[in-house]
């Protein structure tokens, strides 16, 4: 069964509750992995979940054992991953395929050098190498030799890859690698080699930059920022943004995680498009890395119409 846990706290209090779980032998070898709150807790609410499993699929996948470690692809640790990564980007006859297992806004922020976007906004929706037809345009295992090409697969803390894996294996792809302990795990080990941007994280922070997982080896000053984001570009103009960081459509009813560059936020109010101006329940506008709350903090709140 995979487990997941995540807390914040007082680095002496977290590391002291990681090193109590390791007392017990069911938790022997977990992997804790340390990253820096920008304002306070990044959880200030303890939530308490039983699932069967820590990731959706849409699709019927009973018969395929997800939870046997011999059915996944091979781990590779942050170094091996580095390593094989340099070796086939310096040959171009190599038949291999770097796989982003994560959601299209993630790839948004950071990735790896040479790992296209995701066609889909939420991981439930994968299907790479699931396409029946031949020609699936958008589908990069559509067409490849499932016994030679090596498909390498990343996420952000390994969860995904360990599931998807087994269901590609499950297809017949025999040549399948996973990075051990996702990008957090790699960005901690190797810092920003072969990695370009910052890491998407499901929490109030939104986005990390590779110091922020080894800040012995690079600053962590500006936790929010990078100083590779040329690749980045705004959700409505199509400008580059200087922040490597979403934000949600100001429009209640919409909220979509999208980038945007300063002069789109100023000119459409913190919305996506210029529909959503028009929304009854347009929350304020607002700086930096603050995140919207529940409505009602805003319902009563008038805002200034511009003259």
């Amino acid at each position: 069964m995979n487990r997941e846990l995540t807390h914040s706290g007082p680095s002496k209090h977290a590391l002291a509750y990681a090193n109590w779980l390791r007392e017990d032998p069911r938790f022997l070898d977990i992997l804790v992995q340390v990253s820096p709150a920008i304002d306070g807790h990044a959880f200030p609410k303890l939530k308490l979940r039983y699932k069967p499993s820590l990731v959706q699929l849409e699709g019927d996948f009973s018969h395929v054992s997800l939870l046997d470690p011999s059915k996944r692809a091979i781990p590779l640790t942050p170094s091996e991953w580095r390593k094989r990564l340099e070796t086939l980007n310096g040959k171009r006859d190599t038949k291999y395929i770097l796989l982003d297992i994560r959601n299209g806004y993630e790839w948004d922020i950071g990735h790896f050098q040479g790992a296209q976007r995701p066609t889909v906004d939420s991981f439930r929706y994968t299907s790479f190498g699931l396409s029946q037809t031949k020609d699936a345009a958008s589908d990069p295992l559509a067409n490849v030799d499932k016994e030679k090409t090596e498909v390498l697969m990343y996420c952000t803390g390994g969860i995904r890859c360990d599931v998807y894996s087994t269901i590609l294996r499950e297809r017949g792809f025999q040549n399948l690698y996973t990075l051990k302990g996702g990008v957090s795990n790699y960005l901690k080990d190797e810092g920003s080699k072969q990695w370009v941007g910052n890491l998407f994280v499901f929490d109030s922070r939104l986005s990390l930059p590779p110091s922020a997982y080894n800040p012995e080896t690079e600053s962590c000053s500006t936790p929010q920022f990078s100083g590779n984001n040329a690749f980045a570009r705004c959700y409505i103009c199509n400008s580059q943004v200087s922040q490597l960081r979403h934000r949600n459509c100001a429009n209640l009813d919409c909220s979509l995680l999208f980038l945007c560059c300063k002069e789109c936020v100023s000119e459409l109010r913190g919305c996506c498009c210029s529909e959503c101006t028009s929304s009854p329940r347009l929350r304020p506008v607002l700086a930096g890395p603050q995140r919207y709350q529940k409505w009602h903090i805003y319902r009563d709140f008038k805002q200034e119409q511009p003259t």
